[in-house]
C-alpha cells in the first residue's frame, strides 16, 4: 500500500493535481510492465471520477470504459493495481460521505491484488480519522506515504522513489 500527499485544489468540484499525479503514476506503472487491463482508477466522487476518464481517455475507450469510475464501477472485479482518488485537500472538504459508507471504501481497498495507491491530503485524510483515518494508518504503519514529485523530475522522480 502506498499514498500520495497531494494538497491539491478544488476545480468544479475535481481536484486536478490528482487527476495530474495518477495521469503519471499510470504512465510510471505502464513503464514497469503492467498492463491497462491491470490498472483501475477509483474515486468515491462522480466528478473526479469524470475528470479521471477525460483525462485518461487517451489510453483509449476500453481502458476508460472498465478501468476508471466510482467505486461502483469495480463491484465484484479486481485489478492488480488500484489507484483510489480521494479528491480532498482543504480542511473544508467534508469526509463524510467516504466515512459514512465503509463498504465503498472497503471496495476500492479489496478490488486491488497486488497494489493499492491513495491519493490525496494524506495528512488531512488522517486528521479527521474515521474509516479513511484507520487506511491512512495501515498506509504508516505497513506501507509507504510519499510527497508528490515536482512537475519537472516527472516519472523519473516516480522511479526513483519507488526503488528507495
Amino acid at each position: 500500500m502506498i499514498a500520495y500527499q497531494v494538497e491539491g485544489t478544488i476545480i468544479d468540484e475535481t481536484n486536478p493535481e490528482e487527476v495530474e499525479l495518477i495521469e503519471r503514476l499510470i504512465a510510471y506503472l505502464l513503464e514497469q510492465g503492467y498492463t491497462l487491463d491491470e490498472i483501475g482508477v477509483i474515486s468515491p466522487y462522480r466528478a473526479q471520477a469524470d475528470a479521471l476518464k477525460e483525462t485518461l481517455a487517451k489510453y483509449g475507450s476500453e481502458f476508460e470504459r472498465n478501468s476508471v469510475g466510482t467505486v461502483h464501477t469495480f463491484q465484484g472485479g479486481q485489478k492488480a493495481v488500484i489507484i483510489f482518488s480521494t479528491r480532498q485537500c482543504r480542511e473544508s472538504d467534508p469526509v463524510q460521505f467516504i466515512n459514512r459508507r465503509p463498504n465503498l471504501l472497503y471496495t476500492a481497498v479489496s478490488r486491488a491484488r497486488e497494489l493499492f495507491i491513495l491519493v490525496g491530503n494524506v495528512k488531512q485524510l488522517q486528521r479527521v480519522g474515521g474509516h479513511i483515518g484507520t487506511v491512512v494508518e495501515h498506509i504508516q504503519q505497513y506501507g509507504e506515504i510519499r510527497e508528490l514529485p515536482s512537475k519537472a523530475s516527472g516519472v523519473s522522480a516516480l522511479r526513483k522513489q519507488s526503488k528507495s
